[in-house]
């Protein structure tokens, strides 16, 4: 597969999960929202129109001249502006209105199988609840209120409304967030497309580059001005006419190997660099050593470990690097150095290869490690998990860009976990810095 089509496929794959991750749980409130905007908006019609009708509630079960039709006409209206069906009925229980027109006046509607008026009239209480209707096909939402006349219960007013009209607005609301969600996934693809354009050049370059300077024999030179070790152990005179055959990485050394078993080791450390760029042009300064093929040349700077043979190379402990990293050697070879400070023995090539102090530093704080914790002091699980976690960081700054750091070279500025101020120390033979958060990597003996 392309690096085009992998890092489009990784965009795909993150913006659609980001968009999921963020629409379910969005949805579900959507869906939350205007079930209980729903009854709310039901439970207010519910409520005026029982404080409008308390008074002709009270006359309809008067005299004969009571004014019914006033209250008939109320009860049609409310009914009317939300297409809900409008039950009302008196203290007893017994139907005074009703917007349907299906139950005659009189009729006892506060029965076994309409509990809701009984909660309203015997109880006072507003009733909320959801029946199927088989008449309508639908649930009904159910609100029904008592009507209340100088402090006493006088009837009650029960509002039927379908729920079919939430179902509606629930999935015009969830057709709305996968256009959008449609709309981010599109963008985001469309992003990482025109990242991978100028992206994509610099990768193909550098995959030519590389290709052309193995084709054919390399001419290397180390220049006169240059270091006098490089002269002196004859390297490029060792190397002049042989063809480069792989490039490895293996802990922090740089291995190039050369046709007749001849390798040449190559550890920047902290200020040292390779360049490769089209022969024949300016070289300002003096690099160590040149490589040249027919097309590029390889200048190689600052060294400063520069030397033939793999030997320091097998002294090495495992790659933390690789995949999958051999956690159970590292933990044999760290425990051998038991009296040793964890992040001193972290930096050990012979025990780990690869870790440098940063990566120390910021995998002992993730982990809430404390660099000063001797190794015998550290459980299995704990280095186990150190270890793995130190994998993780550095494969992905390898596979994207570096995160930010947490704790090295931060030193007096807050923690990001807890705000305490980072601090820093010098450590072992090397003197190397160690930073450590006090409060999140404590030891008593710090």
């Amino acid at each position: 597969m392309s690096f085009r089509a992998r890092l489009l496929l990784a965009a795909f794959y993150l913006t659609s999960a980001t968009v999921l991750a963020l629409s379910i749980p969005l949805a579900l409130t959507v869906e939350r929202r205007a079930d209980s905007d729903y009854q709310a908006a039901v439970l207010g019609d519910a409520a005026i129109l029982a404080a409008r009708v308390s008074d002709l509630v009270v006359a309809a079960t008067g005299p004969p001249n009571s004014p019914v039709p006033r209250l008939d006409r109320l009860v049609a209206e409310s009914a009317d502006a939300r297409g809900q069906r409008v039950v009302v009925t008196d203290a007893s229980g017994k139907v005074v209105a009703d917007s349907a027109g299906t139950v005659s006046s009189g009729e006892l509607y506060a029965t076994s199988g309409r509990p809701e008026f009984r909660t309203a009239l015997f109880q006072g209480r507003i009733d909320t609840r959801t029946r199927y209707s088989d008449t309508l096909g639908q649930d009904l939402l159910l609100v029904t209120v008592p009507v209340v006349d100088r402090g006493r219960v006088v009837g009650a007013v029960r509002l039927s409304a379908g729920t079919k009209v939430v179902g509606t607005a629930v999935r015009a609301s969830w057709l709305r967030l996968a256009l959008l969600g449609g709309v981010v996934i599109v963008a985001g693809v469309l992003v990482a497309w025109l990242l991978e354009l100028p992206l994509g050049r610099q990768i193909r370059r550098l995959a030519d580059a590389s290709a052309r300077l193995g084709q054919g024999d390399l001419a290397a030179r180390a220049p006169e001005e240059g270091p006098a070790r490089s002269a002196a152990l004859n390297i490029a005179g060792r190397l002049d006419g042989r063809r480069l055959e792989g490039v490895e990485a293996v802990g922090k050394n740089l291995l190039l190997h050369f046709e007749g078993g001849v390798t040449l080791r190559s550890h920047l450390r902290m200020r040292g660099r390779w360049r490769v760029r089209p022969r024949g042009g300016a070289t300002r300064g003096a690099p160590w050593l040149i490589l040249r093929s027919a097309e590029l040349e390889a200048s190689q700077w600052n060294g400063p470990v520069l030397e033939l043979g793999g030997d320091a190379v097998r002294r090495l402990g495992p790659d933390i690097l690789e995949r999958p990293p051999d956690l159970e050697s590292m933990i044999l070879r760290l425990r051998r150095a038991s009296e040793l400070p964890l992040a001193e023995a972290l930096q050990r090539q012979q025990l780990v290869a690869g870790i440098g102090n940063m990566w120390a530093a910021e995998a002992l704080w993730s982990s809430r490690l404390s660099p000063w914790l001797a190794v015998r002091d550290v459980s299995e699980e704990d280095l186990l998990s150190l270890l793995d976690e130190t994998h993780r960081m550095m494969s992905a700054a390898l596979e994207s860009s570096r995160p930010s750091r947490r704790v090295y070279r931060r030193a007096g500025r807050p923690c990001r976990r807890c705000g305490t101020p980072i601090r820093s120390r010098g450590q072992g033979d090397a003197n190397r810095t160690a930073y450590w958060c006090p409060t999140c990597q404590p030891i008593s003996s710090t």
